[in-house]
């Protein structure tokens, strides 16, 4: 027999065997990408550096600067270093899109002394005023999907970090320019408006009708801004496919319960971003709105970039601030490993399945999905090669009663149970 204390270790030693089978690890993450866990982002191990040939890259593809200083909003840069890290693995999932949640490293650049001087006087006044902050701009990837859920999947991740940030007054703006044709045709008219009034523009920004009138829609002028009111608006020329595909993310976004409007000032780089836009904001200190996310859809830019096959994909930077000091904390997540997968079976159904994931989020209950395919096929193989004993099921009559199928996959019974009560359910299953 073995002593008694032979027998307690032995006994640790198990039950840290069985938990260390029931959860991943993630180490050199922030904390706060828990939540996109959830929605079946992966992270990336190690900040993402923007290497100078990224920079020089990106230079050769766009044909105007257009990242403004300080600016959150995706950079053809940013997007540029993802495809050189991911590109070859987004070739060999095929139809699979990739779903990464990072940061980009931040590179601080040489200072003159002069300009050092001018920083340490700067930080003794922030020093003066509170607490020290620290910013971490976070990205969320979809690569190598075109579908509409890509754009709700983004929005409703960024919405959960948010608000576990402690952010709940979010407001949200979107707009689409199309495709290249559509957004060609926009710029166009959008040019023979501004020439047609360019006696009303103010003299320095005259020259931006012919370098690029999209500029002159964010001029905050006072006559730029009373002309662009009346301008040509980018959704009034989006092509059947791209009115469609904006239709549809307007429809998960209401689903969210998000508050948002159409923002007809709301634009990308031209040099790649295509479709859909996003913003989201929160109130400041004194009141007015901060952005704190920004996303694009870009879907020509791994071909552009040499891949053998299109990969249209979306992403979105997300700026948090917090205490110098919380920022020092632990960069580790223990993500429970997921016991159901969650099947969804027809549009109306897809609509209603962020809601889900997010109301089991809350709970603390990870679910496998697959919810960029709409083939049951599809799903049901990735859900046999995870071999989860439970499955999730929503389709077009569960979604009009609020109610999913919960079926076990080895006695292959399965219950009828209302969306409000799936966390408790999903409880006594020990999902979670």
């Amino acid at each position: 027999m073995l002593p008694a204390k032979a027998k307690s270790a032995d006994r640790t030693e198990r039950r840290a065997s069985a938990r260390a089978q029931s959860y991943i690890e993630y180490r050199g993450v922030d904390p706060c990408m828990e939540a996109a866990l959830y929605y079946g982002f992966t992270p990336l191990p190690a900040p993402l550096f923007v290497t100078k040939e990224d920079r020089d890259r990106a230079r050769e593809l766009a044909d105007e600067e257009w990242t403004r200083p300080f600016s959150i909003a995706p950079a053809i840069e940013e997007r540029v270093a993802l495809f050189r890290h991911c590109g070859e693995k987004l070739l060999q999932e095929g139809s699979h899109p990739l779903m990464h949640c990072g940061e980009f490293a931040r590179v601080v650049p040489r200072r003159r002394p002069e300009e050092r001087r001018e920083d340490a006087v700067m930080e003794d006044s922030v020093r003066r005023r509170g607490p020290a902050r620290r910013e971490r701009r976070i990205f969320l990837e979809i690569m190598g999907s075109q579908k509409s859920i890509a754009e709700a999947t983004l929005i409703q991740t960024a919405v959960a970090i948010l608000r576990d940030e402690g952010h709940e007054r979010l407001s949200l703006s979107l707009n689409s320019v199309g495709d290249r044709e559509s957004l060609g045709r926009f710029a166009r008219e959008l040019g023979n408006y501004y020439r047609k009034h360019l006696a009303a523009l103010p003299q320095s920004c005259r020259t931006l009708v012919r370098k690029n009138p999209l500029n002159l829609l964010e001029c905050s002028h006072e006559k730029c801004s009373a002309l662009s009111e009346e301008a040509p608006k980018s959704i009034g020329f989006l092509g059947d496919e791209s009115r469609r595909h904006f239709k549809e993310v307007l429809e998960f976004v209401e689903e969210l319960e998000v508050p948002y409007q159409i923002d007809h000032r709301l634009f990308g780089s031209r040099a790649f971003g295509a479709e859909t836009l996003f913003e989201m904001s929160a109130p400041n200190a004194s009141g007015e709105p901060s952005p704190l996310v920004s996303g694009i859809r870009y879907n020509a830019l791994g071909k552009r970039l040499g891949l053998r096959r299109e990969a249209p994909s979306v992403g979105a930077n997300l700026l948090l601030s917090r205490p110098a000091k919380e920022s020092r904390r632990a960069r580790r997540i223990l993500f429970r490993k997921p016991l159901a997968f969650f099947l969804q079976l027809g549009y109306f159904a897809k609509l209603k399945s962020l809601r889900v994931i997010e109301l089991l989020r809350q709970s603390g209950i990870p679910l496998y999905q697959a919810l960029t395919r709409d083939k049951l096929a599809s799903q049901l193989s990735a859900a046999e090669n995870l071999n989860t004993p439970y499955t999730i099921i929503i389709g077009q009559r569960e979604a009009l009663e609020n109610a999913v199928i919960v079926r076990n996959a080895v006695t292959r019974a399965q219950e009828t149970v209302k969306i409000a009560d799936l966390p408790q359910y999903a409880k006594k299953l020990k999902l979670g």
